[in-house]
Formats: structure tokens, sequence, C-alpha cells
């Protein structure tokens, strides 16, 4: 849906703001909630406000859309999940909620876009824009084909404006005191020197005993770390479709299908019109009928169109569209204009769904078919697809006949379709052989229903051209493995486990002697060095750990400013501050970072306002089955 593209387009900073507080209503609401009949169920209540099933149903298709755009098939395994998929409802219902809780206060605050600003809106959409510039033909297609009239989206637009509106007053108004933002702006430049000793973890491994008895207690202590996921065995049969090259596909039936389906392959007649319209109202007959006289009279057509035609749109360009086709633009439209035989011909009055119309024929391309010389090739391979295809929805048809009549076997769906029965050993679902890696089958080799049975499952098209029938043979539950199967692996997390413990232990030694006085006597005992970190900024290239822990540090003042803490690798460090260099005068960057300030202020004014708007509205949620996925 063309309208999905408005949130894709707005990526400013303020724009990112307002779409992640508040969802553009026909981005998530959908235009079908505006074309749909309403229906009487509600997903919640605002304020005595309802918002309908069908709104919430709609809002969820689309943000489904969404995701799969982002995500592909990793969402497909996400939505396999009933809780993910009962969150996500959730997550739209709110969204549509906060969305309705501003609507209710731009109303109380009287907000209203100007006509001036709703247009500018409009003709500012990239979906309306040809080469970067407004096209008012495009425009007219795209509404007639989502089934829109100009009143509706004009409507629709102006509330996400009034929307925009509420937001800029409120984040428009936060500010930074400059004091704030220079302290940050310092603060962000410090710079802090230190001197590091790093504790490896390997030193202390190779010093660290463990017996078996050590590493049977940790194994009782740690008994998440050896668990068995489940397993099963399985047998499968995998169906794909054939391969029909387009060589293989007879030349009558190439003939027969140029015949049949010449429309394919040939331009219908264009034509290029301009016209005068009158929006409906109570004087709009009389408007269009003293316009009709004009023209008959012998004024100029696109001199009318530019002064008295109200699609101010075309009426810039005299009136005129861009090349149609018939059946593209409202029925009543298309059909006059498609009636007039001679270029320069005017129609008489014509209504249609977006007001009165007198439609001139500018230009004629006649229909043209291209020979079947040229369009052979891409026939053959047409048809090559449709056989293929053919044959494969036929045998998959029987496959899953013969899976259901023989439940307790795929020999016979082997023998008959010519397939292999595929086995597995003990498998669990991270395991699984590639084809098998599909959230449908994984779901079904492990559903408690299949292997309580003891039939074969149901057909599983994995794809248009592959489907897998599969039967449970054998399953293990989750558990624990024994001792005996992960002495080792036990062993060595215990050994790891034991070295950090040792290590920990020594740097807590080190900081105490740091404190105490000077540590290089220690250091030569236990072979360590200390280094020197010089002028360290917060972007500097070290550790995120060591930086987050060397900027947390107090100023050393009378006593040493000392503290440990374990790097990504599990190797122990101990840090001493010894400089902190805090600049003076403030950067060229300071006017940004109070900006910055600003904007985060801003937000966090408007999650105020969304929360006291929350808190003081009377919001009622009803427990609604989904369309589709039977949750929530």
């Amino acid at each position: 849906m063309f309208f999905d593209k408005l949130r894709e387009g707005a990526q400013g900073t303020t724009s990112k703001i307002i779409l992640g507080a508040i969802i553009l209503s026909f981005a998530l609401a959908g235009v079908g909630s505006y074309v749909t009949r309403p229906v009487q169920e509600a997903a919640a209540v605002v304020n005595g406000d309802e918002i309908p099933a069908q709104t919430l149903e709609n809002a969820y298709r689309n943000e489904r859309a969404r995701l799969e755009s982002q995500l592909g098939e990793q969402l497909s395994q996400l939505l396999a999940d009933p809780a993910y998929v009962e969150q996500l409802r959730r997550s739209v219902l709110e969204q549509l909620v906060e969305q309705r809780l501003i609507d209710q206060k731009i109303a109380e605050l009287g907000l209203r876009a100007s006509d001036e600003q709703v247009r500018n809106a409009i003709r500012a959409l990239p979906e309306f824009q040809v080469d970067g510039k407004f096209d008012n033909d495009r425009y007219l297609q795209l509404l007639s084909r989502n089934n829109l009239s100009p009143e509706q989206l004009r409507d629709s637009i102006r509330q996400d404006l009034n929307r925009q509106m509420l937001l800029n007053a409120v984040v428009g108004s936060s500010f930074s005191l400059e004091s704030e933002a220079g302290l940050l702006d310092r603060l962000s430049r410090q710079q802090r020197s230190a001197e590091l000793v790093r504790l490896p973890l390997a030193q202390f491994e190779a010093n660290a005993e463990i017996s078996d008895e050590d590493a049977e207690a940790w194994y009782q202590a740690h008994p998440e770390q050896f668990q068995r996921p489940e397993q099963v065995k399985l047998n499968y049969v995998l169906l794909d479709a054939g391969n029909v090259s387009a060589g293989d596909i007879d030349e009558q039936a190439i003939e027969d299908y140029y015949r049949a389906n010449q429309a394919s392959y040939s331009r219908p007649e264009q034509r290029r019109v301009a016209h005068i319209m009158v929006a409906k109202d109570d004087d709009a007959e009389q408007k269009i009928t003293a316009l009709a006289e004009r023209l008959a009279a012998g004024e100029d057509f696109a001199e009318l169109a530019r002064t008295e035609s109200e699609d101010v749109f075309s009426g810039e360009n005299g009136g005129e569209l861009e090349w149609m086709e018939a059946g593209t633009l409202d029925p009543a439209f298309d059909e006059a204009a498609f009636a007039l035989n001679d270029e320069g011909e005017v129609s008489a009055v014509v209504e249609s769904d977006f007001g009165l119309h007198l439609i001139k024929l500018l230009e004629v391309r006649p229909a043209q078919t291209r020979p079947l010389e040229d369009v052979r090739d891409a026939i053959a391979e047409r048809l090559a697809a449709e056989q293929a295809s053919d044959d494969f929805y036929n045998r998959e048809q029987r496959l899953a006949e013969l899976a259901f009549e023989f439940p307790d076997s795929l020999d016979m769906v082997a023998q008959e379709l010519g397939l292999e029965v595929r086995s597995t050993d003990f498998i669990s679902a991270a395991a699984a052989p590639a084809e098998l890696q599909d959230p449908r089958v994984l779901t079904e080799a492990f559903s408690s229903r299949l292997r309580e049975q003891g039939m074969n499952s149901d057909l599983i098209e994995l794809d248009d051209n592959t489907a897998l029938v599969l039967r449970v043979l054998d399953y293990q539950s989750a558990a624990v493995r024994d001792f005996d199967e992960v002495k080792d692996q036990a062993r060595a997390l215990a050994l790891k486990d034991k070295a950090a413990e040792l290590a920990a232990e020594a740097a807590e030694a080190l900081q105490q002697r740091w404190a105490e006085g000077d540590i290089d006597a220690w250091l030569d005992e236990q072979g360590l060095e200390r280094t020197e970190l010089a002028a360290l900024t917060r972007e500097s290239p070290q550790p995120p750990a060591l930086l987050n822990a060397l900027f947390a540090m107090p100023a050393p003042e009378k006593a040493p400013s000392l503290t440990s803490l374990t790097l990504a690798d599990g190797d122990q460090a101990v840090l001493r501050l010894t400089e902190v260099v805090t600049p003076e005068q403030p950067s060229e960057q300071l006017a940004q970072i109070r900006q910055g300030q600003g904007r985060v202020q801003g937000q966090r004014d408007y999650q105020s306002l969304i929360s006291a708007l929350r808190a003081a509205a009377d919001i009622e949620y009803r427990q609604l089955p989904s369309e589709d996925d039977g949750v929530f």
C-alpha cells in the first residue's frame, strides 16, 4: 500500500519522535479502516470512544507486513510463538490507544491544520510525484486504485498534521540551559590518565586444581549448563517440482496461448486529456454549465482550467493530465474520456466521485500488438513453468492423499510417487537438517499430537515448489545429561570458575596493596606488570568495560582512586586513576549539544504527556480473538 512509504521516508529526528509515539493513521490503521464497513465489536474503549476490532486487525496486518519486510524469514519463526503474536498485537493496540488519546487532546485544544497546509503536504508525498514533481494523474490513479476519495485523503492528512502540531508544541517548547549543555560539553571532552594491571585468567587456570569431586559438585550446582534439548527421530519424504524446459513445449501450444492472451502482448489505446473540475456543492451544476457556455463561446480551455478549475494541481498546467488507459481513473470520467472521437473535442458535463468535469481530448495513441516472433521464447518459458507447477500440484495432492490413507508409514507414499524416505537420528530443533529448518516443520516434528497419535503429519508446503510429509519415530524429552557424559565439560567449566575466583581474590589483594603504597614487589612476585593509560577520552580505542569503569571513578584526592573490573575475555583488571583533565572553554559543538539535550527533553515531555493522558483516561481493553491467529 502506497502510504506505507510515508513511514519509511520520514527519517528526520522529529519524524522519528513522531513515529515512535503516534503512528500515522493510514500507515497503522490502513486504508481498509476507511473503506470497510464498521463492525460492532470494539478492541478497546478510550474515554467512551471505541477503537473497532477491524481497525486493530488492519493495523496488526500492516505491522506484520512492515516487520516481514525488515526481518524476512526470521519473522515466520517469531510468529510460530503464540506469546510473541500476542505481544505484537498488544503493542499495536497500545499504539492505537495512544493515537486516540492524542486525537482527543487535539479536539479539546481545537488544533486544526489549514487547507493550504494539507494541500502542500499532499503535493510533497513522494507517492504522488514523478521525477520529483507532483503528478495529478498519478494522484488520481492511486486514489482510484485504493478506493479513496480526495476527501478521505484530505481528512487523514489533516489529522496527521494536527498530531504533528501538538507534538511540535510539546517538543518545540523544551530547552536546555546553556550551563547544563556546557557541563555536558566539557565532560564529554574530559581526559583521564590511569595505570592498569591486567590479571590474565589463563594464568590462574594454570595454577588452579580441580578434583573429580569438585567437577561433580559444579555439575550438581549448575544443571542448566548441561541440558540436552528435546530430540526426535524422524522419517520424511520431500517433494520437489520437476524441471520442464521451454524446448519441451509444443509449437501449437505456444500459438494457442498467444491467441488466447493477445491482450497481454498488446499496448491498449492511450489518451491524453485535459479537464476542468468543479467540486460538488449546491452551486456546482450552475458553475459547470456556465463554464461550458464560455467554452462554447470560444474561450480557451487551458486558460479556463488555470483560472476556474478546482483541481488546482492540473489547473496549473491548463488542466492537462498524463497519458491514461481505459479503466485507470474514475469509471464515469474514464468512460467519457474514451467516448470522445476527435482531438480537441470537449465532452458534455461528467459527474464523477471527485466532482463535475468538462473533458477535452488532446491526443490519442492507437493500440499496438507485439508479433508472436517477439514473444515466442517468453511464452514457452511461461508454459514450461505452468506445466511444472501443474505437475507439482497433482503430485502434491496425491502425496497428501496417500499420507492420509496410509497413516502408519511413508513407504506407500514413496513407492507410488517415486520418492525416497529420508531418516534422521535423534536431532534437536537447532540441529535439524537444512531442509527441515522451517518453523512449520519443526512445530510438527516436536508436537505432542503427532508423536502420541503415531501418524503421518499433514502435508507441509515449504514454498511454491516444495512440500513435505513427516512422521515421528521416537522422542527424547529434554533432560540433564549424565555426569559421565559431560565430565570433561564440567571439569573445564569448574576450572574456569575456580580461576575466575582466584583472579578476583588477586585483584582484591592488589587493590588493597595499591591503596597502601607501592606494588612493584607484589607485581614481580606475581609475574605481572602495570600499563600506563595516558589522556584517554570516552572514544579512545579501549574495551568499553574499561572506559565505563574509568570514567565512573571519582577523581583522586587524598586517597588513591582505585577500582577493579572483569574484562570481556574473563581477565581481571585493576585501575588506578592518576589524573583528570576537564576543559574549561566550550567547544564548537556546544550549540549542537544544547540542541540535542533539548530534543531529549522534548521526548521526555512528550512521554510525560502520554502518561498523563493515560492516567486521566478511562481505558477499557476487550479481549477479542484474532481473525488469523486465534490469540489475544
